[in-house]
């Protein structure tokens, strides 16, 4: 009896220390990580964010219209290919020529005749300032502020207003605006994927990502991802949304 007591003491105590050893190699694991979270969706900013410079130049041209929305005093109203355009100012005629060269790329662009009518209804706006307000969009309206930083662009491939405009087509006639879920998601998504470098201007928020995409697919641009070839293969989901629906 007293034998089949300390056999089962000791069966006991090695037990428990069996137990003990495990639960500190349980202890020791690491804990495991997280998946990242999504990126918050981000407030619409760099070519959207209304500086009080940027405010400046949407505030004369709002001033300077008529009932009709047409441009008269201080700035002048002209016309391309069906684009209105409003001149502040003596405009250098290499601006002028560049704007004009700008649309008449955007014409022949593979996008589809609707989208390409429905980009004639935002305004395009010149202002002869060298002031900090340079190339954005606003609430239907393109601006285009810095001259300096508008012929630079055109040193390499790029289309500004197409860039712009594809901001007004993303805000006004894309169902959600800026906030469209299926463009945000997809953004989110190439901003995990690791396909351009960090710090990429495509990676800077929905509205950026879609605008450097569709110029990169329809103008070429000098920045990620460049061109409609990488592009596809980069990122196709975007590539297969413009094609879809631009």
């Amino acid at each position: 009896m007293r034998h089949s007591k300390v056999r089962v003491n000791s069966a006991i105590a090695l037990l428990l220390s069996i137990m003990v050893i495990t639960s500190c190699r349980k202890e020791d694991k690491p804990a495991p990580v997280a998946p990242p979270q999504p990126v918050a969706q981000q407030a619409v900013e760099d070519h959207l964010t209304i500086t009080p410079e940027r405010q400046k130049v949407i505030d004369f041209f709002n001033k300077n219209k008529n009932a009709r929305g047409e441009a008269s005093g201080a700035v002048a109203a002209a016309s391309y290919r069906s684009f209105t355009i409003n001149y502040s100012g003596t405009v250098p005629s290499d601006i002028k020529a560049l704007v004009n060269g700008e649309i008449d790329q955007l014409y022949n662009t593979s996008t589809t005749s609707t989208t390409k009518s429905r980009m004639t209804g935002a305004p395009i706006n010149v202002y002869s300032s060298p002031g900090s307000g340079d190339l954005f969009y606003n609430n239907g309206n393109v601006y285009i502020v810095n001259f300096a930083t508008y012929r630079s662009v055109h040193t390499g491939p790029g289309n500004v207003i197409f860039h712009e405009l594809t901001h007004y087509l993303h805000d006004q006639w894309i169902s959600g605006g800026f906030s469209n879920s299926t463009i945000y998601n997809m953004y989110v998504n190439c901003y995990y994927s690791g396909v351009y470098a960090p710090g990429s201007y495509v990676l800077s928020n929905q509205a950026e990502y879609l605008a450097v995409s569709s110029e990169a697919k329809y103008c070429n641009t000098n920045r990620p991802p460049y061109n409609a070839s990488t592009l596809a293969s980069s990122d196709p989901a975007c590539s297969n949304y413009l094609s879809a629906n631009f």
